[in-house]
C-alpha cells in the first residue's frame, strides 16, 4: 500500500468503479448495441469480460485501450465513459497491477481528449512505476 503524508493538502481523483460500470451498461443500451455487438465491434472471442464490466457488484473495469475502444464505439470522450468521485483525507493508493508504460499513440490520445482530471489520474498511476 502506498501511502502519501497526511499533511499534503489535495485529493487526487479517484474512479467510482461500481457508477462507472453502471455508466457503461446505460451508454451500450441507450446506443441500442447488444453485448454481442460490442463484443464482435471489439473482436473478443467470448462476451465474458464486457459482462464482467458493466456488472458494478464485480469492480472490474476495462483496461484502457479498451476503455479508449469503447468511447469510439459509443461516440464519447473517456470523461463521459468514467465517473469520478472525491477522495477526501489522506490519499492511499492500492498495488496495482505491474503496468509501466504506454505507447505514443495512447499518450497523445488521452492528452487530446481527457479531461485534465483524467489525465492527472493517470499520470499518477503510471508515475509510481517510473523508479522501475
Amino acid at each position: 500500500m502506498y501511502r502519501i503524508s497526511s499533511d499534503i493538502n489535495f485529493s487526487l481523483p479517484v474512479i467510482d468503479v461500481q457508477a462507472t460500470s453502471k455508466k457503461l451498461k446505460d451508454l451500450r443500451e441507450s446506443r441500442g448495441l447488444t453485448v454481442s455487438d460490442i463484443q464482435r465491434m471489439m473482436g473478443m472471442q467470448n462476451p465474458q469480460s464486457i459482462y464482467t464490466w458493466e456488472n458494478p457488484q464485480r469492480k472490474y473495469l476495462p483496461c484502457l485501450e479498451n476503455l479508449i475502444a469503447l468511447a469510439k464505439i459509443y461516440g464519447v470522450s473517456l470523461d463521459d465513459l468514467i465517473v469520478l468521485k472525491n477522495s477526501e483525507g489522506p490519499m492511499s493508493v492500492c498495488e496495482p497491477h505491474l503496468l509501466t508504460s504506454i505507447s505514443e499513440d495512447l499518450s497523445a490520445f488521452i492528452k487530446n481528449n481527457a479531461s485534465e482530471n483524467v489525465q492527472e489520474a493517470l499520470h499518477q498511476f503510471y508515475s509510481q512505476f517510473s523508479g522501475l
